[in-house]
């Protein structure tokens, strides 16, 4: 479990402005002050909290800080850094350098918003986990998941928890759009064990964000994967759960050869930087179309070539939803 102290984390610290930490980035370093850092020790950050960072180099997790023009540099859960190890046993690494972002995991307040938070960065996948016994809501929060997943260069992984409350039948008719979309969806019960097997093996030798709603059980399902966890967990009631867990946080699974991120609740999963322009290159459905426009938008467009098995109904209507949401461009 991270040794940070959770006292210190901030919801506000979370909304910094992502542009105004790109331009603290523009520092003016001399050639061989670059140097200096691009030679220095990689490391990867598993759990943040203000002006403290844990990180894992050498299979160690230490505690760092930001030095010289690094401090007030916003990172997250998965950033590469660039750092100097501790000197002294009481002293900590000192982050010197941020490399860029391979993948990363992004989402705004709401579709009006523009002020986006990274929820994790350089993952491989996402798990979007939801609860059996509301699948009929669930689907139009996979398929914001899976925009922001496909914006950010992750794959998807649906869970379908408490598999235990509803009818099976009803699970595979609602999820039956995902698996021919390269989309697995895994059922799992923490209450009993159910599906953790088939889970533990989609999630191996790779890096993971778990995110879902309050209530879905996905610290129960971490803490299963990943028992030296001990994320909280707190009382369930019939409208969901308080937010268990405060900040993401990493976790090695050896058995797995996988870190696994838990990431707060959430009661909504923005698209507030993407327009309506851009989202069918995240329908991989409408993206394969070959029509005459580059950007179809696949609303009768001239030289569209959607047809009625192009995308099922639910999957369509999840589409028109989303776009009524965001701005042109």
């Amino acid at each position: 479990m991270s040794g940070i102290d959770w006292d210190l984390w901030e919801e506000d610290y979370d909304d910094l402005d992502e542009a105004a930490h790109r331009r603290r980035r523009g520092t003016n370093r001399s050639t061989k002050a670059q140097e200096r850092i691009d030679e220095a020790d990689t490391a990867r950050v598993v759990a943040v909290a203000r002006g403290l960072l844990e990180v894992v180099h050498d299979d160690q997790r230490l505690p760092a800080r930001f030095g010289g023009a690094m401090r007030g540099t916003k990172t997250v859960v998965g950033d590469r850094v660039r750092i100097r190890p501790p000197r002294r046993d009481s002293d900590v690494a000192r982050v010197l350098g941020l490399d860029e972002r391979r993948t990363w995991l992004t989402r705004t307040p709401d579709d009006d918003a523009d002020v986006e938070r990274v929820v994790v960065a350089n993952a491989d996948a996402v798990a979007v986990v939801v609860s059996a016994d509301r699948i009929a809501e669930a689907p139009g929060f996979v398929d914001r998941v899976m925009v922001a997943a496909s914006v950010g260069g992750l794959s998807s992984l649906v869970v379908v928890n408490k598999v235990d409350l509803v009818d099976r039948d009803v699970i595979d008719r609602v999820m039956a759009p995902y698996p021919p979309l390269d989309v697995p969806v895994v059922t799992t019960s923490a209450a009993t064990g159910a599906g953790l097997d088939e889970l533990a093996d989609a999630l191996r030798g790779r890096w993971t964000a778990f995110t879902g709603h309050s209530g879905v059980g996905k610290s129960s399902l971490f803490n299963l994967l990943v028992p030296e966890a001990e994320q909280d967990v707190a009382a369930i009631g019939r409208h969901g759960g308080r937010h268990t867990t405060v900040a993401a946080v990493a976790e090695h699974a050896p058995d797995l050869d996988a870190w696994l991120v838990d990431t707060p609740g959430v009661r909504s999963f923005g698209l507030g930087t993407l327009t309506e322009r851009e989202l069918p290159a995240h329908f991989p459905e409408l993206a394969a179309l070959a029509c005459d426009l580059d950007d179809c938008q696949h609303l009768d467009d001239p030289g569209c070539v959607r047809g009625p098995d192009t995308i099922v109904a639910a999957r369509w209507a999840s589409y028109l939803r989303i776009r009524e949401g965001l701005q042109p461009g």
